[in-house]
């Protein structure tokens, strides 16, 4: 149901401000309320639905100056943290970044597979650049930052020469780590986040508002086609602080380490 309701969000099946009926998706999945409320709780906490109430949930609406802060945002965190990795990391982590960004490579544009392991090794580098800046706040900052829906949104949005770009990018602030230059390293990670940002405003702008409006929920086809490029429903994937929050954590808790 997760993986679904997440792919029906990102596959603009169910739009943003549409609400999502709980009792349809207990009917359709033949689940008990409680486990459709562990299911929605999770995606409203990844940033995919919005809880409006106790028992009502809305698709998210994205607002251009909110997506455009959090991108401020997090071109800065994540470029202090860069510039931070070259002068703390040890040898060995860098060594191992390094082997990140050599490792990487671009996915077959018809294997929802190969997009899959993508979008895990991108966000695995830049976790790994924050949790070598030995900055103790860093990885909770970054979840804000970057909701794990904002994430998958980025790499819906690219296209197959944004994605060629930003493994070049990679190699760049690997190196720029290696020779200790903060400077520079904090200069290639704020480019390579703010590559994203017009394909996400654009892609956020097309979809608008349908606020009111109840989604139809269904049953989808586990496979999309964007731009040449075939997305499947995915896994589950950690956030930006490297945590995966499990089924089953209340709401309330959510925020806690």
């Amino acid at each position: 149901m997760f993986l679904e309701l997440r792919f029906g969000v990102l596959s603009a099946r169910y739009l943003p401000g549409q609400i999502i009926p709980k009792g349809e998706l207990g009917e359709l999945y033949e689940c008990r309320p409680a486990a459709v409320a562990e299911v929605l709780n999770a995606l409203a906490f990844e940033g995919y639905l919005t809880r409006q109430s106790r028992s009502e949930f809305t698709v998210r609406t994205w607002g251009a100056e909110e997506v455009e802060d959090l991108f401020e945002m997090r071109a800065n965190l994540e470029g202090h943290a860069a510039s931070r990795a070259a002068t703390r990391a040890s040898a060995a982590e860098i060594s191992l970044l390094g082997a990140l960004a050599a490792e990487a490579c671009e996915a077959a544009p018809d294997s929802p597979e190969d997009l899959e392991r993508v979008i895990h090794e991108n966000l695995r580098f830049h976790i790994e650049v924050m949790r070598m800046s030995r900055i103790p706040q860093v990885a909770e900052m970054a979840r804000m930052a970057l909701p794990n829906a904002l994430h998958r949104r980025i790499a819906w949005s690219q296209r197959a020469e944004d994605a060629e770009q930003s493994f070049r990018m990679h190699q760049k602030i690997a190196a720029a780590i290696a020779e200790r230059s903060a400077s520079m390293a904090r200069l290639l990670m704020r480019e390579d986040i703010y590559s994203a940002r017009e394909a996400v405003l654009a892609a956020i702008a097309g979809m608008g508002s349908h606020e009111g409006e109840v989604a139809a929920v269904a049953r989808l086809a586990p496979t999309l086609v964007i731009d040449g490029r075939r997305y499947g429903q995915g896994t589950r994937e950690a956030g930006a602080d490297g945590r995966l929050i499990p089924f089953g954590v209340p709401a309330r808790n959510m925020g806690q380490g």
